[in-house]
């Protein structure tokens, strides 16, 4: 796998963006990683796209549609080609060919090494651009008030999209009347869901998390 220049990851960003400065807090491993592999983020994305999809789609085929099994017309001497039953696929009404089945598997294969390059890609562009708040966003109880006088805090309430990686029951009950917070487990953080944010909100505790996926 190697490094392509000409692919470019396209994202919506507001220009008044709050910067924050956290480089000491990160580790190099995830956060310093100098050459960015784009096309690593790319196979990702769509790998993780491909499991979500189901094969919820089904057509008939011959042996399953509803018709006579009886001879449409004798073999011989009628002029016509030959032909044996009216659930064939030739004609109207009878089976599809090679139709779409539940079987079909979407899912497409990333390799470890590539999905790790990715992660660290993904986590080091957030930390070029300064879109990383090391803070503990935990609460003792639920409040989604609470969570909103957080963010006002930070100056950051008005982002398009603000990715709070937490473990934390509380905090996910308080984000979840929040349309432009998603708050995930560090263990489940997508890579699309790193591109596509403004922010990511991480504690030091769950930094350490992230690290294990490395």
């Amino acid at each position: 796998m190697n490094k392509n220049s000409e692919i470019t990851i396209q994202t919506k960003k507001y220009e008044n963006l709050v910067k924050f400065n956290a480089n000491e807090d990160l580790p190099e491993s995830l956060f310093e990683k100098k050459d960015l592999y784009f096309q690593a983020i790319f196979d990702s994305i769509l790998s993780e796209r491909s499991t979500k999809r189901f094969a919820n789609h089904k057509v008939k085929n011959r042996a399953e549609v509803s018709g006579t099994g009886k001879k449409p017309w004798k073999q011989k001497s009628t002029g016509k080609a030959r032909a044996g039953s009216r659930r064939s696929p030739i004609f109207v009404g009878g089976g599809r060919a090679f139709g779409p089945t539940i079987q079909r598997n979407y899912n497409l294969k990333v390799n470890k090494k590539v999905k790790k390059i990715a992660f660290a890609s993904a986590l080091s562009q957030l930390a070029q651009n300064k879109q990383i708040l090391v803070s503990d966003f935990s609460q003792d109880k639920i409040s989604t008030k609470l969570l909103v006088q957080h963010l006002k805090t930070f100056n950051i309430v008005h982002l398009r999209h603000i990715l709070i990686a937490s473990s934390d029951s509380n905090l996910f009950l308080s984000a979840r009347n929040l349309p432009n917070v998603e708050l995930v487990k560090p263990n489940s953080i997508t890579i699309e869901s790193l591109i596509k944010t403004d922010l990511l909100v991480i504690s030091k505790n769950e930094i350490a998390n992230l690290e294990k996926r490395i």
